[in-house]
């Protein structure tokens, strides 16, 4: 690039000493700047009585009666920074009309909203005017940041929309005290912490809620810079009702806005102050509003009087007899088979257990043939197989109308772009909502199936196709959400605590109309209890299906088809969560080997013991053996730590997905440390060390790998024998030793040995006296246990070459 050759410039600097910036004196020199130190009035004024020349006054603070007479007198007053970056930039210095101490805010566009006192918003507005920011009196789409005091004015309302940064005043005044920084950025993350709070200034009661609701949504008000108050205040900005129906007595102000929840959790979601005009309840907005505004509210005021008649209108109906009105059946198919056979016909029907209407039911081809059936009433006009296939079609739609509420009020939306950022990383929204789209594909494609046998209908109308044509479908869309339903579940509640927005955007759409006041959990939780409540009613249909109808026999064949696919979760679950066990296992594991972690290899059980031999790990040592399938991994627990169990069953119980078995103390290490690894393929023998009064829970085994001499006996004694016995250890241990031998007989790879031969009393238990005097005893005597651990003699004996 060509170097820019600058003419002299005359620049008179006054407010500091050049000698204490070597910096700036470089700069000076680089710019070819003819320079002048001025320390008072009189001396600028000589210099301006030279009308030959151009001056520059370099100021290091911008007040004073120096800077207040220069600025009057409209000369061009620059700070350090400009003189720093022109010399960095090899760029001549700008010829400003107002004073421009650095270009912190250069191609900023500021508006300004809720101040009220002159002297603050003319202090804020010549600071940034010092920084090279540009200001506009309208709030328009070319405006980067609004400066704002409230967030109840039209020009708040406009950047909502826009989707305009919102900023406080301190977001100003930071730059101001870094102005001196030529690396700052306007769009840094770390500035966001001067974004407006979305209730900043609103003084929020809350009514109609419980204890601990009303609890939770102060905390929420005062962590988003709203002020909780009580609906009496004189000062109260809004009152949030739990019921839009509910009548407040007590008196309340005249511009306090009566909003609905969803005014609230909507404010957090979008992380700005939602304009209250859409939310209200009660009486119209009474603060000043525009003439679009006007003409909104007037067409939501408009939408709410047809609303109200839509609904005085299905009251009406529902109050009329069933057998002619279309729309109270139609209210009563939201209860899944499942769940109405959990219901007594006496009781009254949770909202817990309701699902969503679906509005595929009011298009369904075969609401005329649903028209007098809900689920657990039948119409004696039909016959009992149509009425149950009827039933099946009632439950397939309501079931995909909740799949789609899934997609479209919770999926989709979190997938488009959110104002203030995404609500939750891409990962994370595929692992709540996995494979529903696959599931919500083939169960469309059931659901017409059954409308087109509906609209057609004949008792021979082949039901079992549907499903055995869809089966391999089913299996593949139903296990990856089922497997993963706990991780799912665990994930949906830790994004919730840890995501203000994503909990806000959750409350939100639990209020809407089709989600029927259910939260996500409970919705997500439908495609696990969809296959078993789908058998129950094909069984239904098989049992009211005559044994001369051809459909009978192939009903029990697709019956067969979805066990067959519930029988293929049931397995992936297992296998997916050892594999999870596995994952756990080589986490919580202080230098686990990384080849521990083996397609084929998953955990049989583990247990606690203590080393009785210099073998494997130290004399005395507390140990924790995880015995896997085909291998041993043994491991020294830390002193002082115990292992968070999820209950008090057996240690090899299966554990929910993504839960470790084994918690990390409240310190930073790891619970277990990494001893010794071993293949079951190097023990030869396990030996069962028979209990008396003073020896309990000993067993041992005889290994021998590859790289040793001879045959080494590694001795435990068992800790804790109410989680695990030292006969489930053994018979385990011997099975999977056997298996991995390829030895349909486990028994022959199981040795007695009786204490009384080597030991006298409970002070002889030293390891070495014990080791040798137990391997003579293993060469002796050779028993064999049944698998009611029955000790029986027999003349087989350890060879003594063997050891």
């Amino acid at each position: 690039s060509t170097k820019f050759v600058m003419a002299s410039i005359n620049i008179c600097i006054t407010g500091f000493l050049l000698v204490s910036n070597d910096d700036l004196d470089l700069a000076l020199k680089k710019i070819n700047a003819v320079t002048y130190n001025c320390n008072n009035e009189n001396e600028i004024n000589l210099l301006l009585q030279d009308s030959s020349r151009e001056w520059y006054f370099l100021l290091n603070e911008f007040q004073g009666p120096l800077f207040d007479m220069l600025k009057l007198n409209h000369q061009r007053i620059i700070g350090p920074p400009i003189i720093l970056s022109c010399a960095d930039s090899n760029k001549p210095l700008p010829n400003c009309t107002r004073p421009l101490y650095c270009t912190l805010l250069q191609g900023v566009i500021l508006c300004f909203t809720g101040f009220k006192e002159k002297d603050t918003i003319e202090k804020l507005v010549n600071m940034v005017h010092y920084m090279g920011a540009s200001i506009r009196k309208e709030m328009t789409v070319r405006v980067t940041h609004l400066i704002a005091n409230t967030v109840q004015s039209e020009k708040y309302r406009a950047a909502v929309s826009f989707g305009t940064a919102i900023m406080s005043e301190q977001w100003i005044h930071e730059f101001w005290n870094r102005k001196m920084e030529r690396d700052l950025i306007v769009d840094d993350p770390k500035l966001m912490v001067y974004r407006l709070m979305l209730f900043h200034g609103c003084h929020i009661a809350f009514y109609g809620f419980s204890e601990a609701e009303q609890q939770q949504l102060e905390e929420n008000t005062k962590t988003h810079g709203g002020i909780p108050t009580t609906i009496t205040d004189v000062n109260c900005t809004h009152i949030v009702v739990e019921n839009c129906n509910i009548e407040i007595s007590e008196t309340i102000g005249i511009k306090t806005s009566i909003v609905k929840q969803e005014w609230f959790w909507e404010s957090i979601q979008l992380n700005a102050c939602a304009d209250e005009l859409f939310y209200i309840v009660g009486k119209p907005y009474s603060t000043p509003i525009s003439s679009h505004s006007a003409n909104i509210g007037r067409s939501r005021l408009r939408y709410r009087k047809r609303r109200r008649r839509k609904i005085d209108l299905s009251e009406l109906l529902t109050r009329g007899d069933s057998r002619h009105s279309l729309l109270s059946n139609v209210l009563d198919l939201s209860v899944s088979m499942l769940e109405a056979s959990t219901i007594s016909s006496d009781q009254d029907v949770p909202s817990s257990v309701l699902s969503p209407r679906s509005p595929l039911l009011y298009h369904s081809a075969s609401a005329s043939c649903c028209t007098n059936t809900s689920v657990g009433i039948r119409d004696k006009r039909h016959t009992a197989r149509k009425q149950v296939v009827m039933e099946l079609l009632q439950t397939e739609t309501n079931y995909v109308g909740i799949l789609n509420t899934i997609i479209n009020l919770f999926k989709l939306p979190l997938e488009q772009d959110q104002r203030g950022g995404p609500i939750l990383t891409i990962g994370e929204i595929k692992t709540i909502f996995s494979s529903i789209p696959e599931i919500l594909n083939v169960h469309t494609k059931i659901l017409e199936s059954l409308q087109r046998i509906m609209t057609n209908w004949t008792e021979e109308c082949p039901v079992s196709e549907i499903f055995t044509k869809n089966a391999e479908a089913l299996l593949k869309a139903y296990p990856p959400f089922v497997n993963f339903f706990e991780l799912t579940k665990d994930t949906l509640e830790q994004c919730e605590k840890i995501y203000p927005r994503f909990h806000a955007f959750l409350k939100c759409r639990q209020n809407k109309p089709e989600c029927g006041r259910q939260s996500l959990v409970e919705l997500l939780i439908r495609p696990v209890q969809r296959l078993p409540s789908t058998i129950l009613l094909l069984q239904d249909i098989m049992k009211h299906t005559p044994a001369n109808n051809p459909d009978c026999t192939k009903l029990e064949a697709a019956i067969d088809c979805l066990k067959n696919v519930m029988t293929h979760i049931n397995e992936d679950k297992r296998r997916t969560e050892g594999r999870m066990q596995m994952f756990e296992i080589v986490r919580d594991i202080e230098g686990c080997p990384p080849y521990l972690l083996s397609a084929h290899r998953y955990l049989v059980m583990r247990f606690d013991m203590t080393s009785l031999a210099d073998v494997l790990c130290n004399k005395g040592d507390t140990v924790t053996i995880f015995l896997f399938s085909d291998s041993i991994e043994i491991t020294k627990r830390r002193i002082g730590s115990k292992a968070t169990r999820l209950s008090n069953s057996a240690s090899n119980s299966a554990l929910p997905i993504g839960i470790s078995p084994l918690k990390t103390p409240s310190n930073n290490k790891l619970m277990y440390k990494h001893a010794e690894f071993m293949p079951l393929s190097y023990v030869k023998r396990v030996v069962d060390v028979t209990d008396t009064e003073e020896i309990i829970g000993i067993f041992a085994f005889i290994y021998r790998s590859p790289t040793d001499v001879k045959e080494k006996l590694a001795i435990f004694q068992l800790i804790n024998s109410e989680d695990i016995s030292k006969d489930e250890i053994i018979r385990e241990f011997t099975r999977c030793v056997a298996d991995n031998a390829c030895s349909a007989d486990s028994e022959e790879f199981l040795t007695t040995a009786d204490p009384q031969h080597v030991m006298i009393s409970r002070k002889d238990l030293h390891l070495d006296s014990f080791s040798s005097h137990l391997l003579r005893a293993a060469k002796k005597t050779t028993k064999k246990v049944g698998r009611a651990f029955a000790i029986s003699r027999t003349s087989k004996k350890i060879r003594t070459d063997e050891l």
